[in-house]
């Protein structure tokens, strides 16, 4: 009866570990997931705006609005063209914009410009937008969904502004403008499974916009504090995006989501910097 005992115990003991370790893999493969949707886009994004030609004459527009901002500019990068598009006609500039979809999947739009195209206007003051054709954006991400944007100005030389104000086409703020900052959430497939589709707008709005009253904008940086060992920029969007992250319970229920799902969002920033 002792060795029958001893080995029922074994036996539970075993189980218990063969189910924690399986949870750790589960959860370490969902933030993997998270991980590589958060590079395909932040990089997808960068290769972008890294070639977007900074002219005062080229029409750009980084929206700024309630919810998961949008960007529209030109950029040296490789676009689709229309069926039928002699080579010759195709220049090495494309219209790029990344926007949300109705179901809060996020689509890019990379379409290739002829050297004749009417929509590539250049002017003092660009403000026609070109046109947008929905039928021509694909699905980047349905996994990203919360994306949102700041703008860093250099000032001085020690000290750098990040603003939620795009600066316009030949102003001093654009002569100065120095990198897109880009925030994003993600949620695993998994996750996702967990959220209803009506709960988006809740969740989207508990990771608050840049600005609002807990991120004010503009915020002064200064670069001599960053000297210091272990120092950095404090960026207002990320900090106060973690806090809220960091308290699950809190979130889910501001978000109208399962506490497990909040447990699993997670969070990623770049500092994209322009030619």
């Amino acid at each position: 009866m002792a060795a029958i005992a001893v080995l029922s115990i074994l036996v539970l003991m075993f189980a218990s570990m063969m189910s924690s370790t399986s949870a750790t893999v589960f959860s370490g493969n969902k933030h993997l997931t998270a991980d590589d949707q958060a590079r395909l886009v932040l990089d997808r994004i960068q290769m972008d705006l890294a070639r977007m030609p900074k002219r005062s004459d080229l029409y750009f527009q980084f929206l700024k609005q309630t919810g998961n901002d949008e960007l529209t500019f030109y950029s040296e990068t490789p676009g689709f063209f229309a069926g039928g598009t002699a080579a010759a006609s195709e220049s090495n500039l494309s219209l790029v914009s990344y926007q949300y979809t109705n179901t809060y999947e996020l689509e890019r739009l990379g379409q290739g410009c002829e050297w004749t195209d009417s929509n590539v206007a250049f002017s003092p003051t660009p403000t026609t937008a070109p046109t947008l054709n929905s039928s021509d954006f694909h699905l980047l991400s349905s996994s990203v969904f919360r994306l949102e944007i700041g703008f860093l100005i250099r000032q001085d030389a020690t000290h750098l502004q990040i603003t939620a104000t795009a600066p316009t086409p030949g102003s001093q703020a654009f002569q100065n403008f120095v990198a897109v900052v880009v925030a994003i959430a993600v949620l695993d497939p998994q996750s996702e499974a967990m959220v209803n589709t009506n709960s988006y707008s809740t969740l989207i709005a508990a990771l608050p916009d840049f600005p609002s009253p807990t991120i004010p904008s503009p915020q002064t940086i200064s670069l001599a504090s960053t000297n210091a060992p272990n120092s950095g920029i404090t960026d207002p969007i990320m900090s106060n995006w973690n806090y809220i992250v960091n308290q699950p319970t809190t979130f889910a229920q501001s978000a109208g989501i399962p506490v497990v799902a909040a447990q699993q969002v997670r969070l990623y920033e770049r500092i994209i910097y322009l030619q």
